[in-house]
């Protein structure tokens, strides 16, 4: 039986330490301690869609190592169902987040994650029958195998009919970098980028300058998140601005990619654009009010309970 949204994409373990500042070159810099949580933008994505009630599968590839069986064992405690394709070759990959004021500065160990290095055929045996696609760009920018891999997915999965959703992730702006991400974005319905994001890719493209560039490829919505300033709607149609929601943001790491879940929900839901925006600044807001990401996003009852969302929007419906 297919699932109703199929994400692909990366996984990590992050470790997450909050510091008062950055150190000189040769110093140190303290923190309390360090939390310890699964991450990654893929699997945060379908870990945030799971609590949320979708029925999502994630196709990834992790490594033999501790740090995978660490995910295993965490999304075990969640009740939520993880079987990533394990590599013999590979490790899984760790990302230090280093949090200074609420912003964060990554130390990446993925060249040689799995992930990186997914082959058409590592996906033997998955079903890529669904009604949505979601991709991240960190495996599309960080392997070349993955690359290839995915965007054949893409392809074959356009042409069938599936609705695809990519954030472009970017945390690189050179030339193959980009280039790799205008490959993508003809198959993209739902483009997810964050606003410095799609300022990077507006300066550094060859093919893509304004939103409307972007449209006329065939992307029907385009969400920017816009952090602490909520996000924005752009398509052919509507032009929206959604304010966020006050709270007191404890760590920011992966509130995008609650955001992103928060609007594939929406769109599994058939929600209307201006109840999509409202929910998808509410659960990324609940998620910075907690140490980590995929761990600290809320199911859908508590979002639906929240205060953020009483003191927003009354009256919206839901599925």
């Amino acid at each position: 039986m297919s699932r109703s949204v199929l994400v692909l994409g990366d996984v990590n373990v992050d470790i997450i330490g909050k510091f008062d500042g950055f150190p000189t070159p040769g110093s140190c810099a303290y923190s309390e301690k360090p939390a310890l949580r699964p991450g990654g933008s893929g699997l945060n994505t379908y870990v945030g869609l799971r609590k949320l009630g979708i029925d999502a599968d994630f196709f990834t590839m992790i490594g033999e190592d501790i740090f995978g069986d660490f995910i295993k064992a965490e999304l075990l405690t969640l009740g939520i169902e993880f079987s990533p394709k394990i590599s013999e070759s590979y490790s899984t990959g760790v990302v230090f987040s280093l949090s200074t004021n609420n912003e964060r500065t990554f130390f990446s160990f993925r060249r040689g994650a799995a992930d990186v290095h997914i082959t058409y055929e590592d996906l033997s045996g998955t079903s890529l029958d669904s009604g949505i696609l979601y991709l991240t760009g960190v495996s599309v920018v960080e392997g070349e195998e993955t690359f290839e891999t995915f965007l054949r997915v893409v392809e074959e999965t356009k042409s069938s009919g599936t609705k695809i959703f990519f954030d472009p992730n970017i945390r690189k702006t050179d030339l193959v970098s980009i280039s790799r991400i205008e490959k993508i974005i003809p198959f993209v319905d739902v483009f997810l980028p964050a606003q410095d994001e799609l300022k990077a890719l507006f300066s550094k493209s060859d093919k893509f300058r304004f939103c409307s560039d972007l449209l006329s490829t065939g992307i029907s919505d385009i969400w920017i998140k816009r952090g602490a300033n909520g996000c924005s709607l752009f398509s052919k149609d509507s032009c929206f601005d959604f304010p966020a929601p006050r709270v007191t943001a404890l760590e920011c790491t992966g509130a995008g990619d609650a955001f992103n879940a928060a609007v594939i929900w929406g769109y599994v839901n058939n929600l209307e654009e201006k109840e999509i925006g409202i929910y998808g600044n509410i659960y990324a807001g609940i998620s910075t009010e907690r140490i980590g990401a995929a761990t600290s996003y809320p199911y859908r009852k508590e979002m639906l309970e929240s205060k953020h969302y009483k003191s927003i929007k009354t009256g919206v419906k839901v599925s």
